[in-house]
This record gives C-alpha cells, sequence and structure tokens, in this order.
C-alpha cells in the first residue's frame, strides 16, 4: 500500500510505499507529529515511489474513512489524467493542517429548515446533498436568486480562511448541510449522499482550471457521476431567477 505526508517530504511527492497491511484504503494514521492518508494499493504513477515508510514512532488510526473509496478514485484519477502529484491535488481535497481540521470535528452541529420551493425553478431534495456550480464569483453575487443567498444556503469561496474551509467540509462530509454552491476550484469536497449537481453557465471558460492539475470541470463532474451516480444539470442563469 501506499501512504501520503502532510508533513514530510518523500521524494519528489510525499508519497511512501509500505508493507504494512493492518489499515484501510482512505484512514488517516498518526504516526508521531505527522498524519499519513492511506492512498490503498492501487495509485497513479507507482513507478515514481522510492521511499519506503518506517516508523519510528507509536502508530494509530485517528480518522477511519478519512477519504471514502469514491473520494479515493476520485483523487487518484485527477493524479493520473493531468500528470500532476498527490502534492498538488490533494490541496484541492483538503487542508494540510490536519491537526486544526480534527479539532473543529466536534464542533459541527445541524441547522433543519423547513422550505418551500414553489418559485425556484431548480430541482432540488431537501433530503439530499445539491450542488450549484457556479463560472465565477461575480455570477454569484449578481445573477443568482435570492433563494440562493438564504443561511440555509452554503457557498464555498476560494478566499476562505482555512477555519472556514474545514468547518464546510467536516458539515458536507456528515451531511450537515444540502444546498452547496462552489466555484470549480472548490468542488472537491467529500459529500455524503450527493443527489444533484448544476451547472450555471457551463459553457464560460471559467471552467478551465490554469493552474497545476490543469482541468475543464466537465470532465471532472462526469467521473464525479460516475462515482456518486447523481443527475448532472445544465442551467442557464436564466432558470434561478
Amino acid at each position: 500500500m501506499y501512504l501520503f505526508s502532510f508533513k514530510q517530504f518523500a521524494w519528489h511527492d510525499r508519497v511512501f510505499s509500505s508493507s504494512l497491511s493492518i489499515w484501510k484504503p482512505g484512514d488517516l494514521i498518526q504516526c508521531g507529529w505527522d498524519f499519513l492518508l492511506n492512498l490503498g494499493d492501487d495509485i497513479s504513477f507507482p513507478e515514481l515511489i522510492r521511499t519506503q515508510f518506517t516508523p519510528n514512532s507509536p502508530y494509530e488510526v485517528v480518522y477511519q474513512k478519512f477519504f471514502d473509496e469514491r473520494f479515493l478514485t476520485l483523487l487518484h484519477r485527477m493524479v493520473y489524467q493531468r500528470y500532476s502529484t498527490y502534492n498538488n491535488v490533494l490541496k484541492y481535497f483538503v487542508s494540510f493542517e490536519i491537526p486544526q481540521l480534527l479539532a473543529r470535528e466536534s464542533k459541527v452541529k445541524r441547522q433543519t429548515k423547513k422550505l418551500n420551493f414553489d418559485w425556484v425553478s431548480v430541482p432540488l431534495n431537501e433530503s439530499k446533498q445539491n450542488l450549484v456550480i457556479i463560472p465565477d464569483n461575480r455570477s454569484r453575487e449578481n445573477q443568482l436568486s435570492d433563494f440562493f443567498s438564504q443561511d440555509f444556503v452554503t457557498h464555498l469561496y476560494s478566499t476562505d480562511t482555512q477555519n472556514r474551509k474545514d468547518q464546510h467540509r467536516r458539515e458536507i462530509k456528515k451531511s450537515k448541510v444540502w444546498i452547496i454552491v462552489a466555484t470549480q476550484s472548490e468542488i472537491f469536497q467529500p459529500f455524503n449522499n450527493l443527489w444533484t449537481i448544476m451547472f450555471v453557465d457551463w459553457y464560460k471558460r471559467y471552467y478551465h482550471n490554469q493552474q497545476d492539475p490543469r482541468y475543464e470541470i466537465s470532465e471532472v463532474v462526469k467521473k464525479m457521476q460516475e462515482l456518486w451516480n447523481y443527475q448532472v444539470i445544465p442551467l442557464d442563469n436564466k432558470w434561478l431567477i
């Protein structure tokens, strides 16, 4: 199996090989001051890994299924398809400040709302998670309806503080938010029961990430649809007014 270190640099990509088989793929492991993510046995570009994991401190699983199987599959695909590294891709999936993220785990509280959708022309499911992808923040501020500005809608911003991003991540993983609005850089979330994803103005150039890893959001969404088996619905802004 292979382990990703959030603290140490292993060769070029923070990835170690290991002969230990006591952990399951997706588990988060603590070894001394370091935290390790079990990437499983089938990673992208295993021929590049040269460093063997040799524990020099007691180790334990601190979070089982920190990444579920589908989330890991999407991670591996992003690295392979874009010929990138786990170090570059994982930053879109999770903060590297694991102790702070775990410390906020118990602070997530559930909020429930009874809603009326009669005046909203989009298909939403109150019992599941619904993702709305927008091309840019200008669309968020100027073109989304008043419905999406209400307090039960979770907005993900790339400019959010890390504390805020960690809070949103935990809420999404535990299904404590159900309408999520995000730009392309913030869609890599640990969805628990994703039901539908809606593209707003899907033809705009903002859906092409120009940094490493370079990716087109429509291709990522196709893979997510395959993994989570949800509906993909392209929308113009006129449907959100």
